[in-house]
């Protein structure tokens, strides 16, 4: 045994021994999917459980936050709701989403019936766009809608009796405002004239009524959430002064919009939220999870979006420090030393610069792909810089196929396969300190579970290479490893 591989051995073993009692941690996007494009999250606590509703019917549990189980969810006639929004009212579970009436169901695992369509003041039937139920600390319920592009979000009370019903006329609470840079449309915030305000959000914190929302849409980078507040369920409101408390254009989390609140494990607030992923198919999206609060003022605040690991709810060792575990992505842009093989174009660089928009693509006859990474520096002078690696994340997918597609005389050349559900992959990560001697510190050669994202935990290890060998894809389609990201600490 060389001293290298002794050293190698030894810190893998004591950190083994360390990871016994490792806190669970998480990173951005979460690894929750049924499909290339969910988005708009709404949780529920029901019971000590958390039931995460995604659009298209997609249900989620946790008893924590962290770790999740899929579920089926049956409503009656339809297979799921777009936009969903989901809240306890006199006992009874009530779901609904764009254009549908409430679902109600004693359990958010149903069973689910129709509890009867939106009606206004006038009995007339109403299709609402990113609904929102909220009961006040003194059990009213409200209903809080956008009116679609500029129009901005309403509110009205609905029937005590009968919450299907509006108690009243509805009331335009805000709009589209230009000076609020944010709610502009454009990657750069650059239309001044257009917005898309929508998802509405009410928090009740010490008699303050937070009403949140996100603009400029959910095809843009700068998709971002703001809020405003007021001392009454239906205001008046005014914009608060930290605006807007989500909002990411650069790095691998962006577009982060459409969120909710719930009251986490360790008795705080948490946020869940959309994240732009990319623009192949007309939105692809995933979910992101941190932490929300109030600062000494009073303002509403979430601390993201996040890109490196954090500690789940209630499980920071010191929670005063906040969540943050101390590592950062180490492997950003560092130095491919080799690669088993590449299509055309599909540099293994490509899976280290940060952007789900590019990858790493193996040939297709690759029976193991596999690529090593140097965390050294560049110049040969200084290139012996070790890190302590403790977990990575592999972003996978399906590459994308084009196809023409033609809409009222326009290219409108779209990714096929939206809905295309995630896979199983197998695969394993191996360090070392010389690129002679590799020991694996990630085994999921056997791993069954379909999974486009995978985040992985492991003991701490002292390393400058590693390697990611596939041993496993499916072989129907080809292999794209959209980013590799290894997290540790000098």
């Amino acid at each position: 045994m060389t001293p290298q591989t002794a050293a190698l051995s030894l810190l893998l073993t004591a950190g083994f021994l360390h990871a016994q009692t490792q806190p669970p941690q998480y990173a951005n996007p979460l690894s929750i999917e049924d499909s290339r494009s969910i988005a708009d999250p709404t949780i529920l606590r029901f019971h000590g459980t958390y039931y995460l509703f995604l659009s298209g019917g997609a249900l989620w549990t946790s008893p924590d936050l962290v770790h999740w189980a899929h579920h089926a969810i049956q409503l009656p006639g339809r297979a799921g709701v777009a936009a969903p929004n989901v809240f306890e009212y006199r006992g009874q579970v009530y779901l609904s989403g764009n254009d549908v009436g409430f679902y109600r169901a004693p359990d958010p695992l149903g069973p689910w019936e129709y509890a009867g369509d939106i009606l206004d003041e006038t009995g007339r039937k109403k299709l609402l766009f990113d609904s929102m139920g909220f009961v006040d600390a003194d059990g009213k319920p409200y209903l809080y809608y956008s009116g679609a592009h500029s129009d901005g979000i309403w509110g009205v009370a609905l029937d005590p009796d009968n919450i299907t019903h509006f108690a009243g006329p509805a009331r335009k609470l805000f709009t589209f405002n230009p000076a609020h840079r944010w709610e502009r449309y454009g990657d750069n915030n650059e239309g001044t004239s257009l917005s898309w305000i929508e998802a509405p959000w009410m928090t009740r914190h010490n008699g303050t009524y937070y009403l949140q929302y996100s603009s400029p849409g959910t095809e843009w980078k700068t998709y971002s959430v703001a809020v405003y507040t007021g001392r009454h369920p239906l205001g008046p409101f005014q914009p608060a002064p930290r605006n807007p408390i989500l909002v990411h254009k650069n790095g691998l989390i962006n577009g982060t919009g459409h969120h909710c609140l719930v009251d986490g494990p360790d008795g705080r607030l948490w946020a869940a939220y959309t994240i732009l992923y990319r623009n192949h198919s007309v939105f692809d999206r995933r979910i992101g999870l941190d932490p929300a609060g109030f600062d000494k003022d009073g303002n509403l605040f979430i601390d993201g979006p996040s890109e490196e690991p954090r500690f789940g709810p209630g499980n920071a060792p010191h929670p005063a420090a906040g969540n943050t575990t101390g590592s950062v992505a180490v492997s950003l842009n560092r130095y491919t030393w080799a690669a088993s093989s590449m299509a055309p174009g599909r540099d293994p660089t490509y899976a280290f610069d940060n952007n789900v928009r590019t990858w790493w693509q193996p040939e297709a006859a690759d029976p193991q792909p596999w690529l090593m990474l140097d965390l050294g520096c560049r110049n040969p002078d200084d290139a012996n810089q070790e890190f302590t690696i403790d977990s990575a994340r592999l972003l996978l997918d399906t590459p994308p196929q084009r196809t023409a597609l033609v809409v009222d005389g326009h290219d409108r050349t779209l990714n096929t396969g939206r809905r295309v559900p995630p896979v199983a992959y197998q695969y394993k990560l191996e360090a070392s300190l010389d690129n002679k001697t590799y020991q694996v510190i990630v085994d999921k050669t056997k791993n069954t579970a379909a999974s486009n994202v995978e985040f992985d935990q492991f003991p701490p290890v002292r390393c400058r290479y590693v390697r990611l060998t596939l041993t496993g894809r499916p072989k129907s389609d080809p292999t794209a490893l959209l980013e590799f990201t290894v997290f540790g600490k000098p």
